[in-house]
């Protein structure tokens, strides 16, 4: 298996094409938006088949996401900071080092509510890296 070229990008390196590599999250491609905060993103061209991994950066008060649930398991660890996990209706207080799973269809999404920052690794299986289409629904939640 060949070595994935990084290539730089205003955002970051970015990995072109088929094989491993290594990279600094602090170097890789990173995404900003005012109402959902931060993300690094590893894949590149093409997207990792079977699994997708990101880690979120969240102010106070923003969100990760919208409330969706996919046909698709979720599992997210919280690196740093506090906040909720709205999972199927019911709020959950996170801190640093606890775990949250949700299998597929599970709606859920996780908001920032301490003080500083909220950092979670997020990874999620590919549907279609198992031969289905992704699903996706955002159903309305207060």
């Amino acid at each position: 298996m060949p070595e994935a070229p990084l290539e730089q990008t205003d955002e970051g390196l970015v990995p072109r094409g088929e094989g491993w590599f290594v990279v600094n999250a602090r170097d890789a491609r990173w995404l900003h938006s005012d109402a959902m905060g931060s993300a690094v993103m590893f894949e590149g061209d093409p997207k990792f088949g079977e699994l997708g991994i990101n880690i979120g950066v969240m102010q106070p008060g923003q969100p990760a996401c919208m409330y969706h649930g996919e046909n698709a398991q979720e599992d997210f660890l919280v690196l740093e900071g506090e906040g909720v996990v709205v999972i199927e209706g019911e709020e959950r207080q996170l801190r640093k080092w606890d775990f949250v799973h949700c299998p597929p269809w599970a709606e859920h999404v996780i908001v920032a509510t301490g003080t500083g920052p909220l950092v979670v690794l997020a990874v999620g299986t590919r549907p279609e890296g198992f031969g289905r289409e992704a699903e996706i629904v955002y159903p309305p939640n207060e």
